[in-house]
């Protein structure tokens, strides 16, 4: 019986021995981190990297809305889509989608005039602004549909890639918009000129003091289906303040300056020198916007900059000229005999 109770206190011993290693006791040599005792290294991070379809995505097209889009509560009024394809294609069209369920009527149309241009129309309904807000925006979707090319791979691209993206407009309650009635900058300035030009905005929300705002501007890419196009904001600069020529309508006047500002190379759409060019082609966008939160619809100005003379691929060197002849030695040995010839008589 003594043998008996001997054991089995021998054996609650070895049990609470293990137990106490195993729970990391004091006067356990055991780790509970199997691993503690090997060297592996140092952690290495996780690798962040952009996914490679946003490379393609770039590369292959984008569509760039017309800036600050705005609707005014029971007024119809429109703005510019433009779309660009990077890849041979012989035609491709834009989708609306995504609109709430009581944006009713929005019209999206293929501009006429404008290569790779729609153009968004809407009427936006009285009462669409709830009574505590001013204004509302209104989020949708464009996509990039019917890709056709001759390539079978550019159109399995298309197929392959993300053409959807998101945007939004906005929708204000009061105010008149803002109208830009001309610009007489003309299609075409020399390289070394300075052109004075005028931009007129109808503003029937304006009075003397408070004069609407013009913003004259570049945007989306460089390239287009034709090849390059440079930032014609860049040549824009305004030194006067506008002048109110009565009836809401304003006065504002720039300068092209095609003289002060260095006149870049004209560039293909793969960013090369295109050889013989006689201009560099550039645009930029006018906008107007009325104190009272109207914005008008944007006007693009495109503008060819005439080189002083045509563009080449080989830069010239500078001429070198011929160094002067060096003067005859018989001419120095006169000069030094009549010199002697005067010490002489001085004597």
């Amino acid at each position: 019986m003594k043998n008996g109770r001997t054991v089995q206190l021998s054996a609650l011993l070895i049990c609470s021995t293990l137990l106490s290693a195993a729970c990391g006791g004091v006067n356990s040599g055991l780790s509970s981190d199997p691993t503690k005792s090997y060297d592996i290294g140092p952690v290495v991070p996780l690798h962040d990297e952009k996914p490679r379809t946003q490379k393609v995505l770039e590369r292959s097209y984008s569509i760039e809305v017309e800036k600050d889009a705005t609707f005014i509560e029971g007024e119809t009024a429109s703005f510019k889509i433009r779309a660009r394809v990077f890849f041979p294609v012989l035609s491709f069209d834009l989708k609306l989608s995504g609109l709430p369920d009581d944006v009713a009527g929005v019209n999206l149309v293929r501009s006429a005039t404008e290569a790779g241009t729609w153009i968004l129309t809407w009427s936006a309904p009285k009462g669409f602004i709830a009574s505590d807000r001013n204004e509302r925006e209104v989020r949708y979707k464009l996509e990039l549909a019917d890709v056709r090319s001759s390539d079978s791979s550019v159109e399995s691209l298309f197929r392959s890639i993300n053409r959807t993206q998101d945007f939004s407009f906005s929708v204000r309650r009061t105010g008149k918009t803002p109208q830009i009635v001309k610009s007489d900058l003309g299609t075409e300035v020399a390289q070394g000129a300075v052109v004075p030009f005028t931009v007129e905005v109808m503003d029937p929300a304006s009075y003397e003091g408070f004069a609407p705002r013009v913003d004259i501007y570049f945007q989306g890419t460089n390239k287009t289906e034709a090849g390059y196009e440079a930032n014609g904001a860049t040549y824009v600069r305004n030194e006067t303040l506008p002048k109110h020529l009565g009836g809401g309508l304003w006065r504002f006047e720039y300068l092209f300056d095609a003289k002060n500002n260095d006149v870049g190379a004209q560039l293909d759409r793969n960013g090369k020198k295109v050889e013989g060019a006689t201009h560099l082609q550039s645009r930029f966008l006018i906008k107007a916007y009325s104190a009272s939160g109207g914005v008008s619809g944007e006007k693009l100005q495109t503008v060819k900059i005439r080189f002083a003379k045509a563009q080449t691929l080989v830069e010239e060197k500078p001429k070198c000229e011929a160094p002067a002849a060096a003067k005859p030695a018989a001419a120095k040995t006169a000069s030094k005999t009549a010199a002697a010839t005067k010490t002489g008589k001085g004597n």
